[in-house]
């Protein structure tokens, strides 16, 4: 028998020492043979624990190291609690107090000390493996991660750069519109991994500011309007939208008003853009009246995952979500009648509000 099965097996040996103090329980005593198998029965559940952890050991082939630190954190615990029930008749016998079967109890002790131990030991160092699994596969993703992401740079580039000289070098219109949607859909490459870096930075910084959304809609409706000058959007907000939200929810509002342009042409689209204080929350909506969203996509983000037949095209929309999600706010996105898309992100309301200094009133465009 090697070294590490010996260790798997070593919580077993427990176990059978505690079964021998359950025999010997009943063998020594002279009380009624049922009283006894019913006290006995108490050390015969403590062994029951320990074959527990034998099993799971086993079958999950924890290595000697750690169950040897499992047995060690039993034998330490039933040493601790056997001493304690020593202490107990101790006392009881400083008093004059009646003292009957005390070698009993503190076998009881002892029992209980070892399994509970041992116990808690096991999960202790599951928990620990599962930590230091979250973090090799944390640090592989974001090797991959960037790896991906450097690599997809440099080949857009260069796949860009030549479409762009076969369109300068060709007069066939045919082959030029087919380069200019190769351009497109290679800068829709690009696009993408700049989104999952995007999620990447969201999920690896999960912190939580007190954000004036009323700025950040402001900020951001001032970006839209510059990049798409012939699109119509208004803005109004409240005096006091204060909330707890993720230190990049500006990127949610971002990501709303840029998925309008690109999913509609601008010159014909209009946007209104509503932030206000409701209650314990802090509410900014989006209203559009373009194009709708795929029900296929809207049910993929209300499940919160992605399916075969339900899911999203893009990674805009998980942005949004998860800056909502990670905020502890409420995303609800529906599409309208007859057409356009409604977007309302609740987050909750900064316990302490503080306001602008002016008002900020509603500008159109």
């Amino acid at each position: 028998m090697n070294r590490t099965r010996a260790a798997r097996l070593s919580p077993a040996l427990l176990a059978a020492s505690i079964l021998c103090l359950a025999v010997l329980h009943v063998r020594l005593d002279r009380d009624d043979v049922f009283v006894e198998a019913a006290e006995a029965s108490i050390l015969l559940v403590f062994a029951l624990a320990l074959v527990f952890v034998t099993w799971r050991t086993v079958r999950e082939s924890f290595d000697a190291e750690r169950v040897w630190r499992i047995v060690a954190t039993g034998l330490l615990t039933g040493v601790v609690v056997g001493s304690l029930s020593a202490l107990y008749l101790g006392a009881r016998r400083v008093t004059n107090e009646p003292i009957t079967e005390a070698w009993f109890i503190v076998s009881i002790g002892w029992s209980l000390g070892a399994s509970a131990g041992s116990l808690v030991g096991y999960y202790v160092q599951r928990v620990h493996d599962e930590r230091a699994a979250q973090v090799r596969v944390a640090g592989r993703l974001t090797v991959l991660q960037r790896v991906l992401r450097h690599n997809i740079r440099n080949e857009v580039t260069i796949v860009r750069g030549i479409a762009e000289g076969a369109m300068a070098a060709t007069d066939d219109e045919t082959v030029e519109r087919d380069l200019e949607r190769l351009s497109e859909h290679v800068d829709r490459v690009y696009g993408l991994s700049e989104k999952a870096q995007t999620l990447a930075n969201l999920w690896n910084d999960t912190g939580v500011v007190d954000t004036d959304l009323g700025a950040v809609a402001r900020e951001e409706v001032s970006w839209f309007r510059e990049t798409y000058p012939e699109a119509t959007v208004t803005v109004s907000t409240d005096d006091d939208a204060w909330a707890k939200a993720h230190r990049d929810a500006a990127a949610a509002v971002h990501e709303t008003l840029e998925n309008v342009a690109v999913h509609n042409d601008p010159a014909t689209v209009s946007v209104a853009v509503r932030v206000e204080r409701v209650g314990d929350w802090v509410a900014v909506e989006v209203v559009d009246d373009g194009s709708s969203v795929p029900e296929e996509e809207l049910a993929a983000i209300r499940a919160t995952r992605e399916l075969p037949l339900q899911h999203v095209t893009g990674l805009g929309l998980w942005v949004i979500y998860w800056i909502v999600e990670l905020s502890d706010g409420e995303l609800e996105m529906d599409n309208r009648e007859p057409s356009g898309v409604s977007v309302r992100m609740r987050f909750p309301a900064a316990p302490d509000a503080r306001s602008d200094p002016t008002p900020a009133d509603a500008e159109s465009a």
